[in-house]
């Protein structure tokens, strides 16, 4: 039996892009040849999507390797493609907002979600060449003082065979042991002998790899070097070139233009294009960033500008990976592109799309390149600015004049509010292409083309909180898959009328409890008035209180003998002049029961629902006038109220707020399924474990992937593609009566099956089965404990029964201590931008009790009420009472108070809405820190135990609870 999180399984192909904090890089990279379970590099993090709607990077906490035949090929409305195992699941949107859903399931229409604004790893503006570049072949020229201080060889200025035979006439050595030492005729050796010259002036030239080994910063390297060149196997050598130290947008731009049209062969670059603006923009790129000016030329009546230099191609090879060669080109997408900053990123998108980009007739932006990595980068890049792009194939012939034609891969831009977010953030240069794409982006938006599944959550919220539909989502919008901006944009506003009537439903229930004592004094005024109205037969006493009010003396013995009854505000003012009790506000109650009722955006016939009053009788209750036997009714009217207003505070209300926000976080779009195929090729399948959240962003167009449960993993560990016949995986939670073990649980064991020692049957959480579906499942353990193997997961292994934890091996997780669930709190809100006070975080602190879901959920709970989370919020949206208050209610019973106590737990149940097993729970948590004698403190444990047992048994809470104060009041008297 063991609890833990979502682990690991077998989820993605090796080729699948994945977005890490080193940029996107292929599954199979991030995995290396790991079989089974193995550990990810340290350093390396992958963007996962929160449960507050917002994406960040995070540390995989282990990988999964392994081969497997049983695949699922999704194929999207947008060109995604990913293959992936039947369990792997993927974030999908239904009307019941975002859920999981496994590829198997799949189908066509399916919404899956993908990242609107895909977060960037952190920039950095240092280009690598420094580690990156060929050590050996690369040398680089120095300052003579920095040649100086640092001693460089003569001979570092020479690569091969030269430099190794520079070294040993430095050390004395003959040609004959030079000869045998490098292999190289002695003729040879001369002739480098002769051509090795020393001289008395500093060595300016060495190899990168001797630059290395030198004990100096960055920092100093780039004040001192003032060139680079490359040396083939030839001993050719090429121009000396200016490095470049920074991704500036400049060079952002000339990679873009060089990735787009460009030819790099060897030691070549040549940009083809017939535009003479970017032709002129390569030259004066080129120029700036490398010192460098291309040559003109013609292929085939296209215009070209070439730059020759070994050095250059090397640089643009080993820093960015769309111009990768040999075994890197697979490892990397894209490394230093997407990890550049903003304006960098900006810069090296509109490069490539002024040159390799037009608007179609049709308003889309449209891209072909021959490589697909480079699509995929491109990809990426755009949704890092928060604009979603298709891909698909097309044949094309290529600009360069050879009228070959092949297969390219195509980039789509399209619908109004992405070509909008497009021109903002990137734009054309080129002035025809700025003009046809503005044109285009002031159309009026097709609603259709970017959906939305309509939300229930949106018609839980409208019923529960008495808002009306209209006034937040428009009844032109399609009432299954609206426009999702539009929809989402009313969305937020009717989240922002929910939290705002929430926030009124609470100040309704304390308004309420305020009104408590006053109704209760109004409740009593028909009996008060049939006790005390004979006090006013005295002809005297009808003088002074007609003289005070009005009343004529006849019409006062009336009231007095009981024939004729009074009004009630009547009553209230003839009672203060007889008894002298001071004068009851009916008016006030009026006033607020009323304001309650409208400020909650309901109905009298609401309030009356359930009752035997009807909708007119709240109307004459609420008004001047009413009969003095109607003020009862202020009691019925106020418990309605409250019962109304707590349902509007319930915890379904906040999960359909919790569904709905992260939905209007503008995180997400929605993707849909086209085609789901069973591939049954082997293939090697990765998967990354991410705590907490347990996802990842992958995908040729990225993608919101899941990893599956620790459980599937062992048994696909285990029995490899049999698992499906040998693994039986149920949640007790939902499937917990007997009738599943004699059923399901049993009918899987004793099934038959060939190949294996045993099957596993997995169990999540355990803890919810009946205590008969227990007492059943030990008896099927004991019956099939020769071919099957139980794993049980729990939250609570105390509810599973003694019998099965005895033939378990259980291990067990401990709470987390309060310093580590008030850092994580505080980690949360600084990430999701709650403002919260130190008391918030002390009480979610006290009302998780070491439970880490417990307090995100009431932060989450809590943010959604109120802008600042505080310690009130906190402990009224948890159902929480205060340690304080709990110390008072039993000091109070200890000091023989017992009415002051009894008042007290009243308002823990009624008012704060405490359930009595919390009550207990609390006070038996809290006992040991009330500052109480050590006599007075095991009296109480004892007390809690037994009233503990007795509500367990099905007791009143109230009443025992009121027992047990009376109990500790009893034995102080």
């Amino acid at each position: 039996m063991f609890a833990g999180p979502a682990g690991t399984g077998k989820c993605v192909t090796g080729e699948t892009p994945v977005l890490t904090n080193h940029g996107v890089k292929r599954m199979e990279s991030i995995a290396g040849d790991v079989d089974g379970f193995g550990d990810v590099p340290p350093d390396t993090e992958v963007a996962t999507f929160t449960e507050g709607g917002n994406f960040e990077y995070t540390n995989p906490s282990a990988v999964f390797g392994k081969q497997t035949t049983d695949l699922r090929r999704i194929e999207t409305r947008d060109g995604g493609e990913m293959t992936v195992t039947p369990e792997h699941k993927l974030l999908v949107a239904s009307a019941d907002g975002l859920e999981w859903i496994r590829a198997a399931e799949l189908s066509a229409g399916d919404r899956i979600a993908r990242p609107l604004d895909a977060p960037m790893p952190n920039s950095g503006t240092e280009l690598n060449w420094l580690t990156a570049m060929d050590g050996d072949r690369t040398l680089v020229h120095v300052t003579t003082s920095f040649a100086r201080e640092n001693g460089i060889p003569d001979a570092e200025q020479y690569t091969g065979n030269r430099k190794r035979v520079a070294t040993g006439i430095s050390r004395g050595d003959t040609v004959s042991e030079l000869a045998e030492e490098t292999g190289l005729a002695k003729k040879t050796v001369q002739q480098y002998r002769r051509e090795t010259v020393s001289v008395d002036q500093p060595n300016t030239v060495c190899s990168l790899s001797y630059l290395r080994g030198l004990d100096v910063g960055r920092e100093r390297l780039e004040q001192a070097i003032t060139g680079i060149q490359y040396e083939s196997e030839n001993g050719q050598r090429s121009d000396i070139i200016e490095p470049a130290w920074k991704l500036t947008p400049a060079l952002a731009r000339f990679v873009g233009l060089a990735v787009s049209e460009a030819r790099i062969e060897g030691a070549r670059v040549k940009f083809y294009n017939t535009d003479e603006n970017l032709l002129t923009a390569f030259e004066n790129a080129a120029e700036s960033v490398f010192g460098m000016v291309p040559e003109a030329g013609k292929q085939r009546d296209v215009p070209y500008r070439e730059l020759r230099n070994r050095a250059l191609t090397h640089l643009l090879e080993s820093c960015f990976a769309p111009f990768h060669t040999g075994d890197e080109q697979g490892d990397a997408i894209g490394t230093t592109l997407v990890r550049a900053p903003t304006e960098s990123r900006r810069a090296f998108l509109q490069a490539m799309f002024d040159a390799e980009a037009h608007v179609s007739p049709i308003g889309e932006i449209e891209l072909t390149q021959k490589s697909e990595r480079t699509v995929t980068l491109l990809s990426y890049l755009l949704a890092g600015e928060g604009i979603p792009s298709r891909r698909t194939t097309a044949k094309k012939t290529a600009s360069n004049g050879t009228g070959i034609e092949r297969e390219y891969h195509t980039l789509y831009v399209s619908g109004v509010p992405h070509l909008q977010r497009f021109e903002e953030k990137i734009g054309f240069r080129i002035e025809e292409k700025a003009e046809q794409l503005a044109e285009n982006a002031a159309r009026t938006s097709n609603p259709n083309h970017d959906t939305i599944p309509a939300q229930h959550a949106v018609d839980t919220l409208c019923n529960r909180l008495n808002l009306d539909k209209k006034d937040h989502i428009s009844p032109e919008t399609n009432p299954e898959t609206p426009g999702r901006e539009r929809y989402l944009d009313g969305v937020d506003t009717l989240l922002g009328a929910a939290t705002e009537r929430l926030d009124t439903a609470q100040a309704a229930l304390e308004r309420l409890a305020a009104l408590r004592t006053d109704i209760q004094a109004a409740v009593g005024t028909p009996t008060q008035w049939v006790r005390e109205r004979g006090k006013l037969k005295p002809l005297e006493t009808r003088r002074e209180v007609s003289a005070d009010t009005g009343v004529r003396s006849d019409r006062l013995l009336e009231y007095a003998d009981g024939r004729r009854t009074p009004n009630a505000d009547r009553a209230v003012e003839l009672l203060s002049r007889v008894d002298g009790t001071e004068s009851r506000e009916l008016e006030q109650i009026r006033s607020e029961l009323d304001g309650i009722i409208h400020t909650l955006g309901i109905s009298y016939e609401q309030v009356t629902n359930g009752t035997e009053m009807r909708g007119n009788g709240i109307n004459s209750l609420l008004s001047e006038g009413n009969d003095l036997s109607s003020l009862t009714r202020f009691e019925t009217v106020s418990e309605r109220l409250k019962t109304l207003a707590t349902e509007m505070c319930s915890r379904e209300t906040v999960a359909a707020l919790g569904s709905l926000h992260r939905l209007t976080a503008g995180t997400l779009y929605f993707d849909t399924v086209g085609e789901v195929e069973a591939v049954s090729e082997p293939q090697r399948v990765y998967d990354l474990t991410v705590p907490e959240t347990r996802n990842y962003v992958a995908g040729n167009v990225p993608t919101v992937m899941h990893n599956t449960t620790a459980a599937t993993a062992i048994a696909r560990e285990l029995y490899g593609d049999d698992w499906r016949e040998n693994f039986l995986e149920l949640n007790a939670s939902d499937q917990r009566g007997i009738d599943v073990v004699r059923d399901r649980i049993k009918s899987f064991a004793r099934s038959s099956f060939g190949g294996y020692d045993y099957r596993v049957i997995f169990l999540d959480e355990a803890d919810a089965l009946t205590s008969d579906a227990q007492s059943a499942l030990r008896r099927t353990m004991e019956q099939f404990s020769n071919n099957t193997r139980f794993i049980l997961s729990c939250n609570y292994s105390s509810q599973i029964i003694d019998p099965i934890q005895s033939r378990c091996a259980v291990f067990r997780f401990s709470p987390l201590a309060d310093e580590a669930v008030a850092a994580q709190v505080h980690e949360i809100a600084e990430a999701e931008g709650i403002e919260i006070t130190e008391a918030g975080v002390d009480a979610l602190v006290y009302a998780a009790d070491g439970d880490m879901r417990k307090a995100i959920n009431g932060l989450q709970a809590a943010a959604v009420m109120d802008d600042t989370v505080d310690e009130e919020g906190v402990y009224a949206i948890t159902s929480t009472a205060r340690p304080e208050e709990i110390e008072e209610m039993v000091e109070l019973a200890l000091g023989g108070d017992f009415p002051q106590a009894r008042a007290k737990l009243d308002t823990l149940l009624t008012e704060v809405g405490i359930a009595g097993g919390d009550i207990i729970d609390q006070l038996h948590r809290s006992v040991w820190e009330f500052d109480l004698p050590d006599r007075a403190t095991v009296q109480l444990m004892d007390e809690i135990g037994e009233v503990d047992y007795r509500i367990t048994a099905g007791a009143n809470e109230q009443v025992q609870l009121e027992a047990l104060l009376a109990s500790l009041a009893l034995d102080e008297e």
